[in-house]
């Protein structure tokens, strides 16, 4: 759904005469007032060859018709500080009941997406992914809610 707005977003700019770099630009400040990559839960995770996978999850926007229990799984994947693009990701979660999901991800600008709903289980779910680069395979994976280790007994 985020993509097709984006998208739109994007013709509607061009129609309005504006240039194809100025209508991208737009429709990304657009994606971010949607998107707060800012808040919620975010663990970045270091993986062999110099690798960061940064895991990102938040509540779906209000507003834009997804169920009040779906969850957005974004994941980034950067090297050097750069998103690397063009990725194959396949995401899966483990839910506390046992019962797994698995999706492919869309690509959204930097970041993969895909809608899980993260709260029908008390408990951590185990989220991963998966992609190829270079004819490497990678993975990586997180608990969500990760485990918060400063509250524990010492």
């Amino acid at each position: 759904m985020n993509a097709l707005i984006f998208a739109l977003t994007i013709v509607a700019a061009l129609l309005a005469g504006q240039t194809p770099a100025l209508a991208a630009r737009h429709a990304a400040i657009q994606h971010r007032q949607v998107m707060n990559h800012e808040q919620g839960f975010i663990v970045k995770k270091g993986i062999r060859d110099n690798y960061t996978v940064i895991f990102h999850v938040m509540r779906s926007p209000k507003g834009m018709r997804y169920s009040k229990n779906q969850y957005h799984l974004m994941v980034i994947v950067e090297k050097n500080n750069k998103a690397i693009l063009g990725l194959h990701m396949i995401s899966k979660v483990l839910h506390p009941d046992g019962t797994t999901e698995k999706k492919v991800m869309m690509h959204m600008g930097e970041w993969y997406m895909a809608l899980y709903n993260l709260s029908h289980d008390q408990g951590r779910h185990w989220i991963t992914v998966q992609f190829d680069i270079s004819g490497k395979k990678y993975s990586a994976g997180t608990y969500y809610p990760e485990m918060d280790f400063s509250r524990m007994a010492r």
